[in-house]
């Protein structure tokens, strides 16, 4: 009976003792971060208006284009186009001419944390000669509008607006509107002004009959991206 008592009670004690131990298991904590930054250091993409890939980036200048501005920032003008008219023969019966280029387009990128309206205006200066002498006094340029469209597969923004213009030469207080948001549009945007395969439709040159001259007449374009104040 004795032997029997004894390894009783060295079982109750081992059960006591694992009790104890499963009641005062205590649990450890902590944190971490997952962090990434992102800047606007580099000039966007400069996309193809045909086919608007942002991982196939297009160069304009080898299509006969404008250079691209190179602007950084959270609200670029990344490309503003070069209006050719070619060379024509001085008729008298002949003063409207359209431009030649078939791939002329407008592109802004918009990428601020807290977007608001922005506009892009244009201002044609005064034509000169060769010579660098005033000349064609009396033209007006005619943009019409072109086809608004954004990179592939981004979407939830309103689209941009534009809408037919005409520029005098020289005047300073003739900068129109051709791009304008109504809100914040995340994304990057482009008019383009596609040609017929000869000329092109949207661009189009009145020079009066008797201010043509022979030889290259030039004028520039002043394009302007700014950020409107609500």
């Amino acid at each position: 009976m004795k032997k029997r008592f004894a390894v009783s009670t060295v079982l109750m004690s081992a059960a006591l003792v694992l009790g104890t131990t499963t009641v005062w298991a205590t649990t450890s904590t902590g944190t971490s971060t997952a962090k990434i930054t992102f800047t606007t250091n580099e000039a966007p993409v400069i996309v193809d208006p045909d086919s608007p890939d942002p991982t196939n980036p297009y160069d304009p200048t080898g299509n006969g284009g404008n250079t691209p501005t190179g602007n950084t920032g959270p609200l670029t003008l990344d490309y503003a186009p070069n209006f050719d008219f070619g060379s024509n023969e001085l008729r008298l019966d002949k003063s409207l001419f359209q431009a030649i280029d078939q791939k002329p387009f407008l592109q802004v990128t918009d990428r601020r944390v807290n977007p608001t309206q922005w506009e892009v205006t244009v201002k044609l200066g005064d034509f000169n000669d060769e010579g660098g002498n005033p000349s064609l006094a009396g033209s007006t340029l005619s943009i019409d509008a072109g086809t608004v469209q954004t990179l592939i597969n981004v979407t939830g923004f309103t689209a941009p607006t534009t809408g037919d213009i005409t520029l005098t030469p020289g005047d300073a207080g003739d900068a129109q509107t051709i791009l304008a948001s109504a809100e914040g549009t995340f994304s990057t945007w482009q008019i383009y002004w596609e040609g017929n395969g000869t000329d092109n439709d949207f661009i189009k040159l009145n020079v009066p009959v008797n201010v043509q001259m022979e030889g290259t007449h030039t004028a520039t374009l002043d394009w302007t991206l700014t950020d409107v104040v609500n």
